[in-house]
């Protein structure tokens, strides 16, 4: 079966055949003017069996959807401003940020954008979540303050609050609800220029800030942002943007975009053009609700252009269960840990979160090692639900929803209470030559490569910034001349000096990267206070009486801890004894015992403890590593008494006698609730009208409930003088598309509700009569099970009176 066009546009990813290279598309129309399309069928795509790829012709380099001649653009007469030009592959961004000179001023940090840069304020992170780094932009020789931009305004360039001047996109297609494909849009085809405040009907919008799935907003490709919306109307920030298509929510890659909240309650974006054409960036109404539209000093209206060609829609994009991403750090590696369930991201709460943990989050986002589990929020406070508590990995897991947890959803935490991630991917600094990763030589992640740091003015001061940035306590020592060995490629700091409270060691005061007078026998170390990883328990018994943690001797010591050092809360209560290898921990199973704490969460009692090990061969002050474990026992429990009593009561020598039968009523209604009934006597009610009939009976014991034995219609008032048209038999409807019995056997009433037709074909009063019966609940279930058209009376039920309602005569006027 051939692939639907309408699936083969987008697909658009770097390639390199031999020594020339192009990009893969899907069709050959995406190629430059001065392009070759090749096809190949060495690729197992996903799409076809062969693979299309743009390549650049002989005398022109690019990517193959641009292609460059080299003899007319080789004096960089091709290249836009912010770009200069490269013999291998075009015009290629200029990072000023690399520049020996930085644009930015002290303590601002550069950050290179395409075509240009950015100036970020360096900023703090609090209990109640991140604030978002501010962005500043230049303008010819100054820079803008906080919140404004490089505007043009009749020809010149000058600061201005993009909440005045900005261009409204008010394209209803761009709605999150919008499936319709009649027209593909393509967002790729506008020249983005400034910034844009989105409408819907009207109406203030935003970008989503979820993953809305692909075949939507008119487009395939929906583009959606990575982290909240800001929440302080002073700054412009950076945001992440994700193209969601097909199964993958971030799909070829991500774009930054800026964002400011503007007073009224709408934001204005700075956006870009996306990675390839139908792409577009979605829209849904704002949250806090719709804002009042201003009228800036300069805005203007503008209709994308539009990229007609035949789709064929496709299932929504879904996210899959016990997915775990990380939200609001920096990048892809580092942030509050949320994991996708039933539909719905939530987060992780910190009980209990130490690196074992956050390892395998990283691991199961390919992140790399673990450098710090943070706790208590750092990374903000999520919202929704907290879908994971009481995390307790081994180690070896691949995914986070393996490990062991009390249940989704099952916890006793506030979103205060977050756990967070900092994997080494998503980390600019990291400690390297050591065998812990507290300690070690600095390394500087920048510009795609890690490079050292020179010792030159480095102090504790400096050391601190970066045992801090990794999670890993105060600073014990901030060694230089390569004490970890010498380092190789780019030096990228020297001369740091650091206050002491910055939150990331390139926010310290240095002279630029790359700009230094040092040698690799220079490079920085430092000595962090190093947290060990907890040992793992080979086995741990919760038993009736005692809980009993074992741990494996030769794991114990390759981690440098002595095995016979261990102790729980109490110091008192140390190693029992040590079997196979393994060395036995045990404590009763009572509060109080050796430190033992118990918890109860309605469904059961949690007895907990920790274990706490040192290095061995300590001869000086050390922080032990500890172990925490806990053991959960149900709080119901059932039992059994193991002799049979078989209770009578005696009546010899009694007397007895006969009561009369229960007083029963019946009535008709006029209302389905059954809460409005007629006056006695005549009815009138049009042919095909429900009735709704209720029947009660007088009794004190509520022992028994009434039975609906058999209910039928006749022309006369005496329920024995006539024809009987059956409506309910043997307790169930005779004809379950006429009748239905909405209540009978659980109570002293009874009801149920028949299509009034004529009888007879004949225009005639009707009269209802239903017997009952008194059902003892407590021998056996009186509700009729009815799964059969017929069903025979059970031997508790006591009958009664016939009962009688009418006359009900037929109303022949038309409604």
């Amino acid at each position: 079966m051939g692939v639907p066009w309408g699936l083969l546009l987008l697909s658009i990813l770097p390639i390199c055949t031999g020594s020339t290279s192009g990009t893969l598309v899907t069709s050959c129309d995406l190629c430059h003017d001065g392009a070759s399309c090749l096809e190949s069928r060495e690729r197992g795509d996903s799409f076809t069996n062969q693979a299309l790829s743009c390549v650049c012709k002989d005398g022109f380099v690019g990517d193959g959807l641009t292609c460059y001649d080299t003899k007319l653009c080789s004096d960089s007469s091709c290249c836009s401003r912010g770009y200069h030009w490269s013999p291998d592959r075009g015009c290629v961004d200029t990072d000023e940020c690399s520049l020996p000179d930085s644009p930015c001023t002290s303590p601002q940090v550069c950050q290179n954008t395409p075509g240009s840069f950015i100036c970020l304020e360096p900023s703090s992170r609090t209990r109640a979540g991140p604030s978002s780094q501010s962005v500043q932009f230049s303008c010819g020789h100054t820079v803008c303050p906080s919140g404004m931009d490089c505007i043009s305004s009749n020809g010149a360039l000058r600061c201005a609050d993009p909440c005045e001047q900005y261009t409204v996109l008010d394209d209803d297609w761009r709605s999150t609800n919008n499936t319709s494909f009649e027209i593909l849009r393509c967002d790729q085809s506008i020249d983005w220029q400034g910034w844009y405040r989105l409408l819907l009907e009207q109406t203030s919008a935003h970008i989503p800030e979820r993953c809305v799935g692909g075949y939507k907003c008119g487009t395939h490709a929906t583009m959606w942002i990575t982290e909240p919306h800001p929440t302080q109307s002073d700054g412009i920030v950076n945001r992440t943007v994700c193209s969601a298509f097909q199964n993958n929510c971030c799909w070829t890659g991500t774009r930054v975009i800026q964002v400011k909240l503007c007073y009224g309650d709408y934001y204005v974006y700075k956006l870009v053009r996306p990675n390839g054409c139908s792409f577009a960036y979605c829209a849904e109404v704002n949250r806090t609700g719709p804002a009042v539209l201003p009228t800036p000093a300069y805005f203007t209206t503008t209709q994308a252009p539009t990229n007609i060609t035949s789709t064929t829609t496709a299932g929504n994009s879904t996210t899959v269960e016990g997915k775990v991403r990380l939200a609001n750090g920096n990048g892809s590696c580092s942030g509050r840990v949320e994991i996708f369930h039933r539909g719905q991201w939530g987060t992780v709460c910190d009980d209990a979160w130490d690196l074992v943990d956050a390892q395998v989050v990283c691991t199961q986002l390919g992140c790399g090692r673990v450098l710090s589990a943070p706790q208590m929020a750092q990374f903000g406070q999520g919202t929704g639900p907290i879908w994971l508590d009481d995390v307790a990995c081994r180690g070896n897991e691949s995914k986070l929803s393996e490990c062991s947890h009390r249940g989704f959803g099952s916890h006793d935490c506030r979103h205060s209470e977050d756990a967070g991630v900092v994997c080494e991917a998503g980390s600019p600094v990291r400690l390297v030559n050591s065998d812990n990763r507290c300690s070690g030589r600095v390394e500087i992640f920048h510009r795609g490569q890690w490079g050292t740091v020179c010792d030159d003015a480095w102090d504790l001061r400096d050391a601190n910034v970066v045992c801090r940035q990794l999670g890993c306590g105060t600073a014990r020592s901030a060694p230089s001349n390569a004490a970890f060995g010498p380092g190789s490629g780019p030096i990228w700091l020297d001369d740091v000096s650091c206050f002491g409270h910055e939150s990331s060691i390139t926010d310290c005061r240095h002279p630029g990267f790359g700009v230094h007078d040092c040698a690799h026998f220079e490079d920085a170390s430092v000595i962090c206070e190093f947290q060990r990883p907890p040992p793992q328990p080979s086995q741990l018994i919760c038993g009736r009486d005692k809980l009993q943690v074992g741990l494996d001797l030769d794991s114990l010591t390759s981690s440098g801890l002595s095995p016979f050092s261990g102790n729980m809360a109490a110091r008192n209560c140390s190693w029992v004894r040590v079997s196979d290898g393994v060395v036995w921990f045990e404590v009763e199973a009572a509060a109080g015992a050796c430190g033992n704490t118990l918890r109860t969460n309605g469904t059961h009692a949690i007895y907990s403890n920790r274990l706490f090990f040192y290095p061995m061969n300590n001869t000086s002050f050390d922080l032990p590593v500890s172990l925490p474990f806990s053991c959960a026992y149900p709080l119901d429990t059932d039992t059994s008494l193991n002799v049979a009593i078989g209770p009578f009561l005696a009546l010899d020598g009694g007397i007895s006698s006969s009561g009369a039968k229960a007083n029963a009523s019946m009535f008709l209604f006029r209302n389905s609730n059954y809460t409005e009934p007629y006056s006695g006597g005549l009815v009138t009610l049009p042919v095909g009208s429900p009735l709704y009939v209720g029947v009660s009976v007088e009794e004190r014991d509520p022992s028994f409930a009434v039975v609906l034995e058999d209910c039928y219609a006749t022309h006369s008032s005496n329920p024995n003088g006539s024809t009987q048209y059956p409506l309910i038999q043997n307790k169930c409807p005779t004809d379950r598309q006429q009748v239905s019995v909405v209540e009978s056997g659980s109570s002293l009433r009874a009801r149920f509700t028949a299509l009034f037709f004529l009888l007879q074909n004949e225009y005639r009063e009707v009269y209802l009569h239903c017997s009952l019966s008194l059902c003892d609940q407590r021998s056996s279930s009186c509700v009729p099970p009815c799964t059969r058209r017929s069903y025979r009376s059970v031997s508790n039920s006591e009958p009664l009176s016939a009962l009688t309602i009418g006359p009900i005569i037929w109303d022949k006027s038309p409604e």
